[in-house]
Formats: C-alpha cells, structure tokens, sequence
C-alpha cells in the first residue's frame, strides 16, 4: 500500500520544539500586556505624575527606541554566524525585557522630578536595548529555526497564537484579581509597594519561562552557509526602502495596531467607569470562547491568507468598538465588545511574521540582499514603538484637556463629566479610527500577498542558478 503523501501546506510540526518555541512569546506577551494596560496609570496614580508629562515621557522613549531598532536592527543583520547561530544569541535580550519591568515598577524616589527620571531612564533601557534585541531577532531566527519553510512558518504563527493567548490569558485573568486584592478594589489605590510585591508574584516565573527558546531550539546552519563573505551597507539599507513599498504599508498597520493596545484605556475605564478592576479580569474570562478559532488559524489561513482575514476581523473589530462606547458599567454589553474587538488582534499578532517574510521575499526578488533584521527593525520596530509612543501620548493630552485629575494610591479624587467622557472615547472611538487605518494599510499588502508564488518562483530559479 503505498504511503500517503502529507500535503506541503500542512507540513508536520515536531510538538516539543513548537512549545520551546512558543515560551519566549508567552513571556513576551505577558510583560507586554502589563505594560501596555498599567504603565500609564501607574505614573498617574501610584507616582502622581501629570498624565501629559507621563503621556510626553513615554513618547520620547519611544522615539530613542525606534532609532536603537534602526541601529540594533542594522548589526545583527551584519553580525557574524557564532556557534549559537546569527539571530538566536540575541534572544537573551528577554532576560533584560522581564528584569527591567521589575526595577520599573519599583521605583526608589519620593521626588516627582526623580521619579520621571526613573521612569524615562528605565523604559528607554527596556524598550530601546533589551525588547529590541528580542524582538528584532525573533523573525529572522523563527527563519532559521525552521529552515525558511513558509508553510511550516505559517503553521507556527498561526497555531501559536493558541498557545501564546493561554499563557497571556493566565496573566489577564489574574492579574487585574491581584490588583483588586491589594488596591482595594481599584488600580488608583494600589500603593508603589502593592505594585512591587504583584510584578515580582509575574515577573520571576516569566523570566525563567522566557529563556526555553534559547535553550533548546537551535538554527538551522543550512540558511546562513555562503552568506559570511556577504556584505551590507547602508547604501543597500536605503536601497530597500525605496525598492519595497509594502514595508511602510506594513509600516502604519502596526503602528495603528500598537497605539490601539498601547492606548491604556482599559485601566482607567474600569476603575472610573466600571468600578472594580476585578471586572477586567472576570472580562478576561471570555478570551477563552475565542480558543477554538485559534485553533482554526491554520485553517483559515490557508483558505483566506493572512491578509483578507486581517480585513475580515478589522471590520467585525469596528462594530465591537461601537458596542463599546454604549456600553457603560453593563457586563454583557463589554462582554460583546471586547469578543468582537479581540478577533482582529489574532491574525496581526500571530500571522504579521507571515507578512513580513512576504517582504524579505520582495527584497530579495529585488535582487537586494534580504535584510531580515533590517526590515524588521523598520516595518515592525520603528511603527511600534511610533504606535507605543503615540498611544500614551495622546490618551496623556486628552486626559489633560478634559479635566482629569492625577493623584497617589492613597488618595482619591474625583473625576469631572468631560474626563469620564474622555475616558469611554478612548475606550471605544479613538480605537475605532485607528483601526480604520488598519484595514486601509491592509488592503495595499493584500497585492504583494498575491504575488508570493510567482516571487517564490524566481527566487529558488535564481538561487538554482546560483548553486550551479
């Protein structure tokens, strides 16, 4: 009987390497979770900083790091082949990602000029150095880990989203519970020590979670053999960035995508609208229902591509943000929201690597070296921490304009009609926008999407040549 041959779109993929894979993601997304939900608040309440100077402190930060993804993006890509691999020594950046969330968090001063220090000082060391080794190598070492296989790539990102969303879900369901217990109900009168003690509770096991990629899943030395001699200049860098449109159509899906999850809405509507950080994470709960589309992903992406079903959920997200801005303090109606707006976070976040190796293949097709390093650091650092700055600045600028009061953990203030309006605005139509832009930039990538077979082709006839 002869052996049934596997379908190349559905290549097997070995279980324990998927899952060592996947714990640097699960960690990655846990830090970047509590950040991008609590940093905000944390300097308005806990340290008492005015939220336009917290919102400015955070945006320059993110200026200063999207020029070190330029600069990190640029050395790894001109970096040496070690006997760790080209890409994977820079994974420990994650041990500095969770170290530093820690020494954030546990700011020493009492002085409100000391204090902002801190915070800029710190964040522009998380974000600018460690995240960025971290997730400017995560691509171009995903490539390497397994041999350059689309199909396989695309299985992993795709699949992987289940497992990354059940390792975040832990953290989204429990921790809003740990603040509600030690902040009396709400984030605003959380002390600086109930911060410390609930970060360290995360931090330490996500840290030791963090470093399994490094450990046990090592290159494939197949795709850097021949490549040593290669040089790359700055001229071939501004070369690709002319050549490759799609990079900035990328370029300004994330950063709608980022300001979106950077916003910081979350945190300030359930303590001023809601009431209860504890409803966060009950809301949490509902993740769960969406489990079985995770594991559809693979599926759907093979039927639709990564790109129509970024734009499919785009628009099933805007409805979810319209049921938000009525929703007020009603459960069911944030219940509804908060499914229809997480659909859309699933195809970007899990399936955006998909799109970028489409552009790789471009480069390449080009007949520019690939610069996968590079081209993240441009397409995907320099739009994220664009949309990680932009976020937190304008809700900063927005709180400040409708009347909202900072104040400390131990002292409650409050809040004016035209600052709790401010507050559902941008919880449901400034996300709205933003995600308008998303399916706009979408649309452009949907042409280059369509093109892969035929860049595929030339690509492995030129590499053929090459060989010969």
């Amino acid at each position: 009987m002869a052996k049934k041959e596997r379908d190349p779109n559905n290549p097997k993929l070995p279980f324990w390497k998927f899952m060592a894979w996947k714990s640097s993601d699960v960690s990655s997304a846990g830090v970047a979770w509590i950040i991008n939900t609590y940093m905000l608040i944390f300097c308005t309440n806990a340290l008492g900083i005015d939220s336009v100077i917290a919102g400015t402190i955070l945006l320059i930060a993110n200026i200063i790091d999207m020029i070190t993804d330029l600069v990190i993006g640029y050395l790894m890509d001109k970096a040496p082949v070690s006997k760790w691999g080209k890409f994977r020594p820079f994974e420990l950046g994650i041990i500095g990602t969770t170290i530093f969330t820690i020494i954030l968090f546990c700011c020493p001063f009492d002085q409100q000029a000391m204090k902002i220090i801190w915070v800029f000082v710190i964040y522009t060391l998380l974000f600018g150095v460690f995240h960025t080794m971290r997730t400017g190598a995560n691509l171009p070492y995903l490539v390497r880990a397994f041999s350059n296989n689309r199909a396989t790539i695309g299985k992993v990102l795709s699949l992987g989203g289940f497992v990354t969303t059940m390792g975040a879900a832990v953290i989204t369901l429990t921790f809003p519970k740990l603040i509600a217990a030690f902040g009396a109900g709400t984030a605003d009168s959380l002390s600086i020590d109930g911060w410390r003690k609930i970060i360290l509770i995360y931090m330490i096991p996500l840290t030791i979670i963090g470093c399994l990629r490094f450990i046990f899943v090592k290159e494939d030395p197949k795709i850097d053999a021949g490549q040593q001699d290669l040089k790359l200049s700055l001229k071939d860098v501004f070369k690709m960035m002319v050549a490759n449109p799609y990079i900035w159509a990328y370029g300004l899906m994330i950063f709608a995508f980022q300001a979106i999850q950077n916003l910081g809405a979350n945190a300030y509507y359930f303590d001023y609208i809601v009431g209860s950080q504890d409803s966060m994470g009950t809301l949490s709960l509902f993740s769960y229902f969406l489990m079985p589309l995770l594991l559809l992903m693979p599926w759907l992406y093979r039927k639709l591509g990564a790109t129509k079903l970024i734009i499919i959920t785009g628009f099933i997200a805007v409805g979810g943000y319209i049921v938000n801005f009525f929703a007020g303090s009603s459960m069911p109606l944030l219940i509804v929201g908060a499914l229809l707006t997480a659909f859309v976070t699933l195809p970007i976040s899990y399936l955006g690597g998909v799109l970028q190796v489409h552009l790789f293949n471009y480069t390449e097709y080009k007949g520019l070296p690939r610069q996968e390093a590079t081209t993240n650091a441009i397409a995907s650092g320099v739009f994220t921490q664009l949309g990680q700055g932009f976020g937190p600045f304008f809700v900063g600028i927005l709180l400040k304009v409708s009347g909202f009061v900072s104040s400390t953990g131990d002292a409650a203030v409050q809040q004016p009609e035209s600052a709790i309006m401010a507050i559902r605005m941008m919880y449901s139509f400034v996300p709205l926008l933003l995600m308008g832009v998303i399916i706009v930039a979408t649309f452009f990538q949907k042409k280059l999407e369509k093109k892969q077979p035929e860049i595929e082709e030339a690509i492995a006839a030129r590499a053929k040549i090459t060989q010969e």
